[in-house]
């Protein structure tokens, strides 16, 4: 029986002064992503949910607070693990300003480099360990993951067998789901990915 992942990006939430929040804490859903995270909760009602997992920024676990309400009997747990990129060295800039920052350039351009605290190869061990820790625990079950826009594309790239580097043109958008499937050996079969309901 397969064991079925929904890797599921926070919906949108509220910054005015449109900075990268990285793993700055205080960043909340706003009215328009509270709404897209209930659209996701009732697309994945039928979908027999055992496990919910978050990472532990606002809002992300906004998102599987929301979801969970549809889940009365699952507890949501916090993970370390799903929580965004280290991005130290270029969080709090605008987002404007990014592309002019050498360690988030370095970041996407080279898997192996050792100028930044967390480069492409480590988030995608990160990812991929803790996916495989979760397919052994759960297997044969449907479990969501609540997590950030890196650490999901970046893992979907690993399995894949893709260069991380693609990370630069792979985008998933606010409250959409990557679903990711594994076999009875906990073999990867196939991804897909639905854009926000």
């Amino acid at each position: 029986m397969s064991t079925i992942f929904y890797f599921i990006r926070h919906a949108s939430y509220e910054n005015p002064s449109r900075i990268i929040p990285g793993r700055i804490p205080g960043y909340y859903l706003d009215k328009d992503g509270k709404e897209k995270a209930k659209k996701v909760a009732k697309y994945l009602k039928d979908k027999k949910i055992k496990h919910i997992y978050t990472s532990p920024l606002e809002r992300a676990y906004e998102t599987a607070n929301i979801i969970a309400d549809y889940y009365p009997d699952i507890k949501i747990n916090h993970a370390i693990q799903l929580t965004e990129v280290d991005s130290i060295q270029w969080q709090a800039y605008k987002l404007e300003e990014l592309f002019t920052n050498n360690y988030y350039e370095s970041f996407l351009n080279e898997p192996n480099s050792n100028e930044i605290p967390e480069n492409l190869n480590q988030l995608a061990q990160r990812m991929y360990q803790f996916t495989m820790k979760l397919c052994k625990k759960h297997k044969g079950e449907a479990v969501v993951c609540i997590s950030h826009l890196h650490p999901i594309v970046v893992l979907r790239l690993f399995l894949e067998n893709k260069p991380l580097t693609m990370v630069k043109i792979y985008e998933v958008a606010p409250a959409s789901i990557t679903t990711l499937e594994f076999d009875e050996n906990n073999k990867f079969v196939k991804s897909s990915l639905i854009e926000p309901i």
